[in-house]
């Protein structure tokens, strides 16, 4: 039954993509940002007035410390989980209480913060919001040759990158060398972290590329590379598509574009003979079509909900820090690894300390951003007018890292079709969904390699051949002008 109906669903999808699927560029490379300009995403007025760049530390008060001690003393917990279900009903109350017995007695937040703000912080005000930022410099390198800006996700923030940034700032402590530096912006999305919310509906992925652009030219970057996962695929994927002449790389570790109406019917027909059209590894993930199915609907929950009626669950989080806590943490077990429902801890702390993830909860609670982190979710769904930006090929030279654990499984046929010019695919080894926070060594290391390849291809002064496009059909066109 299920194979009668993926076969259904299939062949929709292919024919829908024989008429809909071929999309392109105007010769313009940039002609895809004129359709979202520039706007304030504040009450107040456009927010461009003021270019100035600030320095910014994390300084939480000792009242607020105080008000979170009381709340965690206060915690009333949900009824014990039952003996038998590991983690298949969700995050254990015997985990919660251990972390939060943890987070009273021997966390630091102070120690912590002391940590993060050894990093240069600064925020910036664009288009009515105060964007934060870390931005780091490479000691050794004169010229700043090599520029990349790091993109976060949900329910992530940019501690996800704290471990990558000397990584890529100072390379010869790491196997690198001076050539392999790079300058790094690493910013809270909107909504995010220390960043401003923005205060009007419709702040979407291409308008947050907007935004993260103006940051760039904001700092003196012209040309930079781009890197992220979650969210951070999909507004590198948009800054992609908009700025292409900027743009001189986009690196992504999550397909947020169409897989294609065939690519559909390959894996109903794959089913039978995986191996036809996948290599072994990405069998693994993709097959039996039944697990992948039943997985996602499991795992995507969250989606659904915050894409939906994001506000009311942003209530019981923000008021309870051991609720936000549960929701969040509950996602670095399975999208780590699935293999984490049938473990009575989650696998949680095989793969993460109780100060990491506390670290990135406490981003959420200090900042009261989480609602608003929520509705990006809403912003991006079903949404009209974006879906065909979400079809649109990238032609800038891109790269992919592939890691087994992530909870949306994908392939290179998959990545190929949204990215025109993939000069670089790495089947890792070992990591999951929050692979940068996880195994930054790996991360770092395949950035480079990547990174290497295109300057290889632009000092062969081949970049030209990079940046070839295609018309645009106006009337796909018009469904982004509101």
């Amino acid at each position: 039954m299920i194979s009668i109906i993926f076969c259904i669903l299939a062949l929709a999808l292919a024919v829908y993509a024989i008429v809909k699927w071929q999309h392109g560029h105007k010769s313009d490379p940039d002609f895809l940002s004129q359709f979202f300009p520039d706007k304030s995403w504040s009450l107040g007025d456009d927010g461009e007035s003021n270019t100035e760049v600030i320095n910014f530390k994390i300084n939480i008060s000792n009242a607020k410390l105080d008000d979170l001690r009381s709340r965690l003393d206060l915690t009333k917990y949900p009824v014990a989980s039952f003996s038998t279900s590991k983690f298949n009903y969700g995050i254990r109350d015997d985990y919660i209480r251990k972390l939060t017995e943890y987070w009273k007695n021997e966390y630091s937040w102070k120690k912590q913060e002391q940590m993060m703000n050894k990093y240069s912080h600064y925020k910036t005000m664009i288009e009515g919001l105060n964007i934060h930022f870390i931005h780091c410099r490479p000691k050794k390198v004169q010229e700043e040759k090599k520029v990349i800006l790091l993109i976060h996700g949900w329910p992530g923030s940019f501690v996800e990158y704290l471990e990558t940034l000397d990584r890529f700032t100072t390379p010869t402590s790491n196997g690198g060398n001076e050539t392999d530096a790079f300058t790094v912006v690493c910013p809270s999305i909107p909504g995010f972290g220390f960043s401003d919310p923005p205060q009007k509906e419709g702040f979407n992925g291409f308008e947050c590329a907007r935004v993260f652009h103006k940051l760039m030219l904001r700092l003196g970057y012209v040309n930079y590379y781009v890197a992220g996962g979650d969210w951070g695929s999909l507004i590198s994927r948009c800054m992609s598509l908009m700025y292409p002449s900027c743009v001189n790389g986009c690196y992504t570790t999550m397909l947020t574009g169409s897989t294609g109406g065939i690519e559909m019917l390959y894996l109903v027909i794959s089913a039978y003979i995986p191996t036809f059209f996948y290599n072994k590894m990405e069998s693994k993930v993709l097959f039996p079509l039944k697990a992948l199915l039943t997985n996602s609907l499991l795992e995507t929950g969250y989606f659904h909900l915050q894409a939906t009626k994001p506000d009311t669950v942003g209530f019981a989080l923000s008021d309870s820090p051991v609720g936000m806590a549960a929701y969040i943490i509950e996602k670095f077990s399975t999208w780590t690894d699935l293999n984490g429902r049938q473990a009575d801890d989650g696998l949680l702390q095989n793969n993460w300390t109780f100060d990491q993830l506390l670290n990135n909860v406490m981003i959420y609670w200090w900042s009261e951003n989480i609602t608003s982190s929520l509705r990006f979710y809403k912003e991006n769904s079903g949404n009209r007018k974006l879906q065909p930006g979400f079809r649109l090929k990238v032609h800038v030279p891109a790269g992919y890292g592939w890691y087994p654990n992530e909870f949306i499984p994908t392939c290179k046929r998959w990545v190929e079709n949204n990215f025109s010019n993939l000069i670089h695919f790495t089947y890792m080894k070992k990591g999951g969904h929050f692979n940068a926070f996880e195994v930054p060594d790996m991360f770092v290391e395949d950035v480079r390699v990547f990174v290497r390849k295109v300057e290889a291809l632009r000092s062969e002064q081949l970049s030209s051949n990079l940046y070839k496009t295609k018309p645009v059909k106006s009337s796909h066109l018009d469904r982004y002008k509101t």
